[in-house]
């Protein structure tokens, strides 16, 4: 049986804990996976095991929360954010691939405090959201998502502040983060970022990541529950900021 399952790293029961969290938190918001999943991976193992590991155990749940967002997302609306954001996610993994993993965990850190701080006081983009905005904001997410895993809140925050219903703003939101897995696929393809042991990984794992992801998304079905979404920002921010701390010293 140790052979058999040769491939799972250190500390894989910590990762299913890890998993759980961060599943139940993409199932109900739509997005937000990678600011848990991430920064903890990342300072555990790399932040490359981290982001691959993070899309790998994605791509069952985007099929069936593709077909969720599906339904109710307006596709046609936010096809400028879409591409840009894909196109873009390439050239953010150069950074990637490039830069100091100390670094790239300091700034992972610093953009899950930020993003959770954002998040938290229920900002919104004052500004007409017209097909530019839309368009930068893609170009933002992809930026983020190909250096760090993190292109979600960019999107999100625009898309949220577009004001439509939250079952439309949430289908619009699941069909973006069903693009980052796809561009991130084949960008992390491209540079040769994905190994046999970690994608046995993510395939024994995304059975645990797609029921938690299941359980928030009947948990939004239900409304939801106020007190846990402050308790899952309190948790986020916690992260980021331990992260930080154990990046710098």
């Amino acid at each position: 049986m140790e052979n058999l399952f040769y491939f799972l790293p250190e500390n894989y029961l910590l990762i299913v804990l890890v998993i759980l969290f961060s599943g139940f938190i993409r199932g109900f918001l739509g997005f937000g996976s990678g600011l848990i999943t991430i920064p903890i991976l990342s300072y555990l193992y790399s932040p490359i095991f981290a982001m691959v590991f993070n899309i790998a155990i994605e791509i069952p749940a985007t099929i069936y929360l593709t077909y969720v967002g599906a339904k109710s997302c307006k596709f046609k609306e936010i096809s400028p954010m879409f591409f840009a954001m894909m196109l873009t996610i390439p050239i953010g993994t150069i950074f990637l691939v490039s830069v100091n993993e100390q670094l790239i965990k300091i700034i992972m850190s610093i953009l899950v405090i930020f993003f959770v701080l954002l998040i938290a006081s229920g900002w919104k983009l004052k500004a007409t959201v017209t097909k530019y905005v839309l368009t930068i904001s893609g170009v933002i997410s992809g930026l983020m998502q190909g250096a760090t895993g993190m292109g979600g809140p960019p999107y999100a925050t625009v898309l949220l502040s577009k004001g439509d219903s939250d079952n439309v703003t949430r289908g619009n939101i699941l069909i973006m983060s069903t693009g980052i897995v796809i561009s991130a696929i084949i960008s992390f393809y491209m540079f040769n970022l994905f190994t046999k042991e970690l994608l046995l990984t993510g395939l024994i794992t995304s059975p645990i990541y797609i029921l938690a992801t299941y359980t928030g998304t009947k948990f939004f079905d239900l409304s939801g529950n106020r007190y846990y979404r402050n308790i899952s920002l309190f948790s986020l921010g916690l992260i980021g900021v331990l992260t930080l701390i154990k990046a710098i010293f």
